[in-house]
């Protein structure tokens, strides 16, 4: 694996005939499945993040029935929309899906949907309302300790961490890198403002009650 020499245990249990785990030159245990799957939810999330402007809890609500299409009235062409559930604000708002955003969804949906086609159906903890959200076909759950669980916001955080160190992008300190899932949201709105967008469109995507708020976020 990328000229990498690994030592697998005589007794391992294996999946699909592969060792599930095994030591690298340095001695250190590796956990193939653990590293696959935190490489994949980090991918996923970033890529979902930059291209929509959500919140980590919006992200972790996404279902798979919050991919819907609009059929435009004027020209009759029908486009993809992520539907936004009720967040902070309250708001429920619909984002483009741009072609590299569909990519990243039908990639998640392939991976989570079950042997019957369907997207399992699961409850989730909503940590501002403390309350558990009614079962829904979520895009981020994974198996874990042989159950499908809702991903947690630490294991999107550890995704990003682990994606960003493994980058080699440093700050001017020579530091490694540290992104937060919220600044992705600032990205977002920042990219969009300067290539165009009115500001308050931005508001409307973005789910801001005030403008001011929005520009806040744009770094211009």
């Amino acid at each position: 694996m990328l000229g990498e020499t690994f030592r697998v245990p005589r007794f391992s249990k294996c999946a699909d005939g592969r060792p599930i785990h095994a030591w690298d030159a340095k001695g250190t245990r590796r956990s193939f499945a653990g590293e696959e799957r935190s490489a994949f939810w980090g991918w996923a999330a970033i890529e979902i993040l930059r291209h929509t402007g959500i919140r980590i809890e919006e992200l972790l609500e996404l279902g798979h029935h919050s991919i819907v299409s609009y059929k435009l009235p004027t020209t009759g062409q029908t486009v993809p929309l992520l539907q936004i559930a009720p967040s902070k604000t309250d708001q429920e708002r619909l984002v483009l899906v741009t072609p590299e955003l569909a990519d990243v969804l039908s990639t998640v949906v392939s991976r989570v949907r079950g042997s019957d086609g369907r997207v399992p159906v699961l409850r989730s903890y909503d940590h501002y309302e403390r309350v558990w959200n009614p079962p829904m076909p979520l895009l981020f759950q994974d198996r874990s300790g042989g159950y499908l669980r809702p991903l947690s916001r630490a294991t999107i955080r550890r995704g990003l961490d682990v994606t960003l160190l493994a980058s080699g992008l440093t700050d001017s300190g020579g530091d490694p890198l540290i992104f937060q899932p919220h600044d992705f949201r600032r990205i977002f709105i920042t990219d969009s403002v300067l290539n165009g967008l009115p500001p308050h469109i931005a508001q409307v995507i973005a789910g801001h009650d005030h403008i001011g708020t929005t520009m806040g976020y744009a770094a211009i």
